[in-house]
């Protein structure tokens, strides 16, 4: 271990690590630079934002069977929001990276660089890359901006810093080609894990979390929105991405005070089953509603519109709901993807799941907290697979790429989760089905009907005709009155 003092407080700063070339001053902010045998301020760096994670410097642990500590953390925020990397120092000297992201982590260790790569702006979601005979899809590619760090890190980081990083995956196993410093990459191998399966120790308890968040930002749950002054409810340091109900602005609570990002035009209010702030138990853990959209359906020929409910647990992370005209389904984003042997069929768990529809998605409405920068009008490409215990989505937007595991839920077991049980209905039949339903027979007969009586009009004159377009009329009015009263609701 060496130790210096600060420059600027005098304080003794360590460095644990022999390949740590900066840490950060814990008592001034200093950014301190290791130089043969002395240490350089290169200036303050920012805090970083105290969000909901369990980690923090000084956790232990282990991963592949190794001891490891947590000695630094950079913060890194990208236009849509931002999260953790943790440096991990190992107790035989080598080092890694724990990716901490809305409750989602992955560890990562250093394999050199790679020669071979292609240059990242050619990169995009869904990409495939080879490497040791293994298949990797991108799942996420962009550049992020470092906006805050504490303890030891391998390389000096300061204001203006950006990260250029293009995430793949295989299965569970992780892989990172990372820019940042050069246009050869640095390439990182690893997998994604449950932060219990590192042991970890001296993890912080739920009191310290909503302590230290709430100190850190000077509010609890609650602030007054910048542009009405409606009352905004959120997660602290965890979704502070909202949109206010009242006037719908967007607002971005992650800094020391609340800005508006972008406003939109009067949005009429929509009534949902499930309301922002609703309390339930699922499985008997307490989940809380706290951020809602409306999406319907683009790219098709069908008007499917449906509302997905975010749900957050101090512990667990976030969840989703989803109500529809089909039912309600539980998600879960996945942390192991699966395997795509073809664009009609993909494997997860010895499970096959095939290709049902694909879709775009846009945001029609939306209010309350989210991880990440909601707006109206966002789109996306979805693709669902259908197989024995539910239904996996691939979700395709310009920069990354998510898959999630939906499970059907009977409306009566929502309305007992949540106390709603004057509320919640079964769901309405498919607009869709009754539409076709119908539709089907109404084609058969018109077709039937013009092959047996065009020839006779001909014989009959103006007469034959008046009576095959009033008979068409008869058949066809019945399934449009239908289709219009299933759009209305």
């Amino acid at each position: 271990m060496y130790s210096a003092n600060c420059p600027s407080c005098g304080a003794q700063v360590s460095f644990r690590s022999a390949a740590s070339v900066m840490a950060v001053c814990e008592y001034c902010r200093s950014t301190l630079v290791k130089e043969a045998g002395s240490v350089r301020d290169i200036g303050k760096m920012a805090e970083c934002l105290e969000d909901y994670s369990p980690l923090r410097i000084g956790v232990s642990g282990n991963y592949d069977k190794r001891r490891f500590t947590l000695v630094g953390r950079i913060q890194l925020r990208y236009d849509a929001g931002f999260w953790n990397e943790w440096y991990v120092l190992f107790d035989d000297g080598s080092a890694g990276w724990l990716s901490d992201a809305s409750g989602q982590y992955v560890f990562t260790l250093p394999a050199g660089r790679v020669e071979n790569a292609p240059p990242f702006g050619q990169l995009r979601p869904g990409m495939r890359y080879t490497r040791d005979n293994v298949v990797w899809h991108a799942s996420d590619v962009r550049s992020a901006a470092c906006t805050g760090g504490s303890g030891e890190l391998p390389f000096p980081v300061g204001a203006g810093w950006e990260a250029k990083v293009a995430d793949f995956r295989s299965g569970e196993r992780f892989l990172t080609l990372d820019y940042s410093d050069s246009a050869v990459p640095d390439l990182y191998l690893g997998q994604a894990v449950e932060l219990d399966q590192l042991q970890c120790q001296l993890l912080r308890s739920d009191d310290e979390i909503a302590e230290g968040a709430g100190r850190y930002r000077g509010k609890t749950q609650a602030l007054e929105c910048p542009n009405c002054g409606g009352s905004l409810s959120y997660q602290v340091g965890q979704a502070c991405h909202l949109l206010c109900p009242s006037c719908h602005a967007e607002v971005d609570a992650s800094e020391d005070r609340a800005v508006v990002l972008a406003k939109h035009d009067e949005v009429e209010t929509l009534n949902t089953t499930l309301a922002l702030g609703d309390n339930g138990k699922i499985s008997g853990t307490a989940w809380k509603v706290i951020g809602l959209m409306k999406c319907r359906e683009t790219d098709s020929g069908e008007t499917s519109e449906w509302v997905e409910y975010l749900l957050f647990n101090a512990r667990l992370g976030f969840g989703w709901l989803v109500e529809s005209s089909e039912g309600w389904e539980r998600i879960a984003v996945l942390n192991r993807w699966p395997e795509v042997p073809s664009e009609s069929a993909v494997r997860l768990g010895g499970k096959t799941y095939t290709q049902l529809y694909r879709y775009g998605s846009e945001v029609i409405y939306a209010a309350g907290a989210f991880n990440w920068r909601v707006s109206l009008g966002d789109r996306v490409m979805i693709t669902d697979f259908r197989g024995p215990d539910g239904k996996l989505s691939a979700e395709h937007s310009a920069n990354e790429i998510t898959w999630s595991h939906a499970q059907p839920v009977p409306a009566q077991q929502v309305a007992e989760w949540f106390g709603k049980k004057s509320k919640v209905a079964a769901p309405a039949r498919s607009d869709t089905a009754t539409d076709y339903s119908l539709k089907g027979p109404a084609w058969v007969f018109t077709l039937l009907m013009l092959l047996l009586n065009v020839p006779l009009s001909l014989f009959s004159g103006v007469a034959g005709l008046i009576i095959i377009v009033f008979a068409l009329l008869f058949l066809w009015v019945p399934v449009l009155v239908v289709k219009h009263l299933s759009g209305k609701r």
